[in-house]
C-alpha cells in the first residue's frame, strides 16, 4: 500500500511539473506576440507622423543643406504672375493691341506656321480663305482672313480669339501656349500679306511668284487656283454655305448647261417627258474590268472606292453615265472641271482614248 501511495505522489509531482511548463510556454508566446505587435506598430506611418521639413530648418538630405528649395526654372508661383499683362491678354488699356510682345523672327513665324497648319487649317484652310475641309463638309463657315475687316484687325484680336473662342470657334488656350498663340497671330499676318504680295514687298534677293505662274509650272488646268485666291481678288467674297449646296455643272456651251439643268429639275409639272430624256445612253464600248483598274489608279482617291464621292464637295459617280452620258464624261476627263469646288484637273495627259473608254464602261456597269 505504501508503494502504491508513493507512486501516486510521484505521478502528481510529475503532473504538476508538466502543467507548470505549459503555463510558462503560454506566457512566453504572449510576450512574443506583444513584442511583434509593437514592432509592427513601429513600422506603420500615419499622416500625422510623416517625414517633413520644418520651415527655416536645415537638412542633410540635400547637398546644400537647405530644406527650402529654389523655385523651378520657368514656373510662376500662384499670385506671382502678371495675369493682366499684354503677353497673356493681348489687351492694352482695354483695347486689342497691334504689336508683338516679342520679336517676330523667322523661327517664330515657322513655329506659327506649324501650329497654324495643325490647329487652324481644318476650318480656315492653308491660305486662310475660310474654306477648310470640315467647312466644305458642312461645319459652320469659318472666317476669311483676307477680308478687309480682318486685314485691318490688330494682332491682339487673333490672340484674343484663340484664347477665348469666337462664335462657333472653340478656345485653343489649352492646346496653344501664349507664346504659340502669338506665333500663330504673326503667321496669320504674314499669310495675309503673302496673298496680295507684290515684287516690291519682297526683300532683296527674293521673288514674289504669282499663283498663275505656279499653276502653269505645276501643270494644273487653267483656273485651278481660283478657288485658293483671296475672295476679294476674284470678285465677290466666296460663301461656303452656298458652295456646300452647289452641285458643280461641267463646263460646256449653253445647250449643254441647259440640258444639265433640265436633267436636274426633271420634266415640267403636268408635262410629259421628252423623247430625248427617255432615250437610253449609248452603250459603253470599253472593257469594264480594265476601266476598274483605271478608276482605282486615278479616280478613287477623291471619289472613293465605292464611287460615292464626298458630297457635296466631291460628287458621287454612281449612275453618272446615265445622268450625263458618255460624251460629257469624256469631255470632263479630258478638260477637267475647273469650276468644281475643288476643281477637277485634266487627265488628257494621263489617260489614252482606250483608257477613257474603259473607264466609262466601268462607270456605266452595275458592278
Amino acid at each position: 500500500m505504501e508503494w502504491v501511495r508513493g507512486l501516486e505522489r510521484g505521478g502528481m509531482r510529475r503532473a504538476l511539473v508538466v502543467k507548470g511548463t505549459h503555463r510558462a510556454a503560454r506566457k512566453a508566446m504572449c510576450a512574443l506576440a506583444v513584442l511583434l505587435a509593437g514592432g509592427a506598430a513601429g513600422c506603420r506611418q500615419d499622416m500625422q507622423d510623416q517625414p517633413k521639413f520644418f520651415p527655416q530648418r536645415g537638412t542633410s538630405f540635400y547637398p546644400d543643406g537647405r530644406s527650402a528649395r529654389p523655385q523651378v526654372e520657368g514656373t510662376v508661383a500662384r499670385g506671382q504672375g502678371d495675369a493682366d499683362s499684354y503677353f497673356l491678354t493681348g489687351m492694352i488699356a482695354g483695347k486689342e493691341g497691334d504689336a508683338m510682345p516679342f520679336p517676330a523672327t523667322r523661327e517664330v513665324l515657322e513655329r506659327g506656321q506649324e501650329r497654324y497648319n495643325i490647329y487652324c487649317t481644318p476650318c480656315h484652310s492653308r491660305v486662310g480663305n475660310g474654306l477648310g475641309m470640315i467647312v466644305l463638309r458642312g461645319y459652320y463657315p469659318a472666317a476669311d482672313f483676307n477680308t478687309d475687316r480682318l486685314r485691318e484687325a490688330p494682332l491682339g484680336h487673333f490672340f484674343n480669339v484663340m484664347t477665348h473662342g469666337y462664335g462657333a470657334m472653340p478656345e485653343y488656350a489649352s492646346q496653344l501656349s501664349a507664346q504659340d498663340r502669338w506665333a500663330v497671330a504673326a503667321y496669320i499676318r504674314a499669310l495675309q500679306l503673302s496673298q496680295s504680295a507684290k515684287q516690291a514687298d519682297a526683300p532683296a534677293g527674293a521673288r514674289a511668284e504669282p499663283l498663275a505662274d505656279l499653276e502653269d509650272r505645276e501643270g494644273f488646268a487653267s483656273g485651278f487656283i481660283d478657288a485658293w485666291r483671296p475672295a476679294n481678288s476674284v470678285g465677290q467674297p466666296a460663301k461656303a454655305a452656298e458652295m456646300m449646296n452647289q452641285t458643280p455643272i461641267p463646263p460646256g456651251n449653253a445647250a449643254d448647261v441647259a440640258a444639265a439643268t433640265a436633267r436636274a429639275q426633271g420634266p415640267a409639272a403636268g408635262g410629259a417627258p421628252t423623247a430625248k430624256a427617255e432615250a437610253a445612253p449609248a452603250r459603253p464600248k470599253g472593257d469594264p474590268a480594265a476601266g476598274q483598274a483605271v478608276y482605282e489608279k486615278n479616280c478613287q482617291l477623291c471619289h472613293q472606292p465605292t464611287r460615292m464621292g464626298i458630297p457635296p464637295m466631291i460628287p458621287s459617280l454612281v449612275g453618272v453615265v446615265k445622268k450625263l452620258g458618255p460624251d460629257k464624261i469624256r469631255a470632263n476627263v479630258k478638260n477637267g472641271v475647273p469650276t468644281g469646288k475643288p476643281p477637277m484637273p485634266s487627265f488628257a495627259a494621263v489617260l489614252s482614248e482606250k483608257d477613257i473608254d474603259d473607264l466609262i464602261a466601268f462607270l456605266g456597269s452595275a458592278k
